[in-house]
């Protein structure tokens, strides 16, 4: 079984075409096409602000600015030079 995979857009009566490779079979031949409508990605503005929504929902952190600092320090420190 040989497969290709492509993207495309529909016109606006719905109407799809698809130009195969050119290392694809020039037989007639049966073939099965499925369909996936990919869903617009947010823009980055909006994927940013929906972080910073949901980390408004996150309870607060009982760590001291210290305390996170060392853990960044010795985080730091354990991947050592790779001079």
């Amino acid at each position: 079984m040989q497969l290709y995979r492509t993207f495309a857009e529909t016109d606006a009566k719905r109407h799809l075409e698809i130009t195969l490779p050119d290392d694809f079979p020039s037989q007639r031949l049966q073939v099965e096409v499925a369909v996936k409508v990919i869903e617009p990605q947010p823009s980055s503005d909006d994927s940013l602000q929906a972080l910073f929504n949901w980390l408004e929902t996150l309870p607060p952190s009982r760590r001291t600015r210290e305390e996170i600092d060392a853990q960044i320090a010795e985080e730091r420190n354990a991947w050592g030079d790779e001079d």
